[in-house]
């Protein structure tokens, strides 16, 4: 039996001032088509349907609704949870109507993972759905029980779900780290890597696959079948960002994972040189409305004006020194392992392209202490 493994649509969602309507509505027919010629029998949605689940528009819900019949149509079964930025009541609204269609959604927390089985032929695979949950989840369905940490808690949650004498696949959202390997996050995700949220993948052991969503670029976690497909569109101006791509999983008597990639409607990138030089390339660029972010070597005036005139859809520029390798985007900048005078003296620098002084290092440095900046 096989299955198309993916999550993080994050339907609605902006890129800056840009929308990524038209973006999202491509690259969820890219899906449709690669599940349909990969002849998948079930495809797994592990979380973040959308940006912000209380909030979403009109257009993300058709998105939605219009992916989930195409992929229906062609008699392929969804099993979807939801994720921390969706809004648990909302996506399992009228889940147990939908189940007789082949959409079998766990938006709420029932106390353990939910279980549904898919057969073929000779084959059955029970796929358990497990939303997103936090230890407080828990604890309130298990009083009893010791739930110190979300590890704790999931291991709870599986310790108490139904079991199964079946090849079995969970889809989960959470942070999961293998030995001393943690996620690698992109620029369109913050959270706290190594600390609480964290959960050993030990916690799926028994799983033939752990179809895992959260993290944002495609990613084992010590294995093969434990792995984080990644979200389908670049959702930050980076160069740090992967490219995007399907997971199928192949279950027989052994477990086969492959990646098939994704060809967006329009890419990210950063761009960098002199802006003379980025314009004269950009003439000739056949995939000039890319979306761009430029860290733009030396002064130029009006530069935003006259870059969006070969690259209509340049987002955010910063100006950076010629031969600084280390200058990045305000938005490719990891601000977790800065301090805040070096997040401001980043953040100056990428404003007026010229190194703060040390006097101006001071001035900032006292105006941060006497207003309580963490320092």
């Amino acid at each position: 039996m096989k299955f198309a493994h993916i999550s993080d649509l994050h339907l609605g969602k902006k890129l800056k001032e840009a929308s990524l309507e038209e973006d999202q509505r491509h690259i969820l027919k890219e899906i449709v088509r690669i599940s349909d010629e990969e002849k998948v029998d079930g495809i797994l949605i592990a979380g973040d349907i959308f940006d912000d689940g209380n909030t979403f528009t009109n257009e993300a819900s058709v998105m939605l609704d219009n992916f989930l019949t195409d992929l229906m149509e062609k008699g392929i079964a969804v099993f979807m949870i939801s994720g921390n930025h969706d809004s648990m009541d909302k996506l399992n609204f009228g889940s147990r109507i939908m189940r007789k269609s082949g959409l079998y959604i766990s938006g709420t927390f029932s106390g353990k993972a939910d279980k549904f089985s898919l057969s073929k032929n000779d084959q059955t695979v029970d796929v358990y759905l497990l939303p997103f949950i936090k230890p407080i989840h828990v604890k309130r369905a298990y009083p009893e029980e010791k739930i110190d940490s979300y590890e704790d808690a999931i291991r709870c949650v599986l310790a108490h779900s139904e079991p199964s004498e079946n090849k079995k696949i969970i889809v989960s959202h959470q942070t999961v780290f293998s030995g001393s390997m943690f996620p690698e996050l992109s620029d369109s995700e913050r959270m706290f890597i190594g600390g609480s949220e964290s959960i050993n993948s030990s916690v799926y052991d028994g799983f033939d696959y752990v179809a895992l969503g959260h993290i944002h670029s495609p990613m084992n976690m010590g294995s093969d079948t434990v792995r984080y497909c990644g979200a389908p569109l670049k959702y930050a101006l980076s160069r740090k960002e992967r490219d995007k791509s399907v997971t199928i999983v192949d279950i027989e008597d052994d477990v086969k994972v492959t990646a098939i990639p994704l060809k967006p409607l329009r890419d990210v990138r950063v761009l960098r040189g002199p802006i003379d030089k980025l314009i004269e390339e950009g003439k000739k660029d056949p995939n000039r409305e890319d979306y761009i972010g430029v860290l733009l070597e030396g002064q130029a005036m009006n530069p935003m004006e006259r870059l969006r005139e070969v690259f209509p859809n340049v987002l955010a520029m910063s100006y950076v020194q010629t031969g600084d390798t280390s200058a990045t985007l305000i938005e490719d900048m990891d601000l977790d392992k800065l301090d805040a005078d070096e997040e401001f003296e980043k953040y100056f620098e990428s404003k007026t392209g010229e190194k703060m002084t040390e006097s101006q290092k001071k001035l900032i440095h006292d105006l941060f202490e006497a207003n309580g900046v963490v320092l």
